[in-house]
């Protein structure tokens, strides 16, 4: 099949009405990216791939257009169209960027399959040769998306990342029915996209930076001060944050807090050829943050308390009866519960917050147990006769 790259507003607008037309009788769309990262702040859209079911494929190069996309957005926002993508956690923020607001529903058919008993991240080859049956090629994974024109074995690799997306949700959405897990699906899917859309602001960066690193009150300070410049001067720049600096040698200079250039540019971890007006920089930001009063001080939340000796009995405890549940369900742990969530709960102790950390269909599988669990009426044993771990409730026969 001869594939066209759609380079033109007018050539855009016939693609998007032809597949409108197609989406009327089956209102389902499959979506994909190429997007290049390695060298910009944000990452640059390349091409867009959409099919509907009943085969027409449009490769869409925004490049070319120069963003004028909105018969894309337009499209995407069809009352009632399902988007169905594969792994679409980094082409969800992408594809917002370009296009604005982008309504539901979604169907991840990577976080589907992990509801059907494949690996939490399957890839889409495997997946794609296993529920479809076709055999896709890989050679042009790590291709240069910004390359122009682009050859004509990209852009087969392209479209066929979005040919099966119709066939697999089938065969997936028959599997989640028979399981009675369809409405997780949906729910999870719903949930990464909202995730994506709540972009974490400057000031809130050094939070998920700071886990583990066991700074205190100032080092935390200097550290959000840190993050704030290095996003800034990222932006600037036009260029990945971390390619300005490392998030290494951020927790080096919080926890070190050097008040001299040459101290800042004796650290073994400041890239070479970074600069004396820079470091004067950081210099500046590291005393401003020291100066913050111990009220204003950012902290860590619940999920990196330190846990005492019983708070990390409880979190083992909590961490296996997840196991154990999730066995049984044929799912991975992790999406029943984050390690983050339990260890959230087991800093809390509180049989009250088990419900509301594990809403809907979680509280179903887990939310009995732990409460059990925080109760004193859980017990998690070796059962000899089955030939497995099982969790007991008091009263259980």
């Amino acid at each position: 099949m001869s594939l066209t790259l759609i380079n033109t507003p007018a050539a855009l607008r016939r693609a998007c009405d032809e597949l409108g037309a197609a989406i009327q009788s089956d209102p389902r769309i499959a979506l994909d990216t190429e997007f290049v990262g390695e060298q910009t702040y944000e990452s640059q859209l390349m091409l867009i791939q959409l099919a509907a079911a009943d085969g027409q494929i449009a490769l869409i190069d925004p490049q070319l257009l120069r963003g004028r996309l909105g018969p894309v957005a337009e499209l995407l926002n069809t009352p009632g169209l399902l988007k169905i993508m594969h792994a679409g956690g980094q082409d969800v923020p992408i594809l917002k960027n370009a296009l604005g607001p982008i309504n539901g529903p979604w169907f991840d058919t990577q976080i589907a399959a992990a509801y059907v008993g494949y690996p939490l991240q399957v890839g889409y080859v495997r997946l794609i040769e296993a529920e479809v049956g076709a055999r896709l090629a890989k050679d042009e994974s790590l291709s240069d998306w910004g390359r122009r024109p682009i050859p004509a074995s990209m852009l087969a690799y392209a479209a066929d990342d979005v040919r099966y997306l119709h066939a697999a949700h089938a065969r997936l959405v028959e599997k989640l029915n028979r399981m009675g897990r369809a409405a997780w699906v949906d729910e999870a899917a719903e949930e990464m996209v909202r995730g994506l859309s709540e972009k974490v602001a400057p000031e809130d960066l050094w939070r998920k930076m700071a886990r583990g690193t066991g700074l205190d009150g100032k080092g935390l300070a200097v550290l959000r001060a840190l993050c704030i410049w290095r996003d800034d001067e990222a932006s600037r720049r036009d260029k990945p944050r971390r390619s300005v600096m490392r998030d290494e040698t951020l927790i080096e200079l919080s926890r070190r807090a050097p008040k001299t250039v040459d101290s800042v540019l004796n650290l073994r971890s400041i890239p070479n050829g970074f600069g004396e007006r820079r470091a004067a920089e950081l210099v500046e930001r590291i005393e401003e943050a020291l100066a913050i009063p111990l009220a204003a001080r950012p902290v860590m939340d619940t999920n990196s308390v330190e846990l005492d000796d019983h708070g990390k009995a409880l979190n083992e405890l909590l961490s296996a009866v997840l196991r154990i549940r999730a066995i049984e369900a044929d799912i991975a742990p992790a999406l029943i519960a984050t390690a983050d969530s339990l260890r959230r709960l087991a800093a809390s102790s509180n049989v009250a917050d088990a419900a509301r950390m594990f809403p809907g269909w979680r509280d179903a599988l887990v939310g009995d147990d732990f409460r059990a669990a925080l109760a004193g009426d859980l017990s998690v044993a070796w059962d000899p006769g089955l030939g497995r771990m099982v969790c007991k409730r008091a009263g259980d026969a």
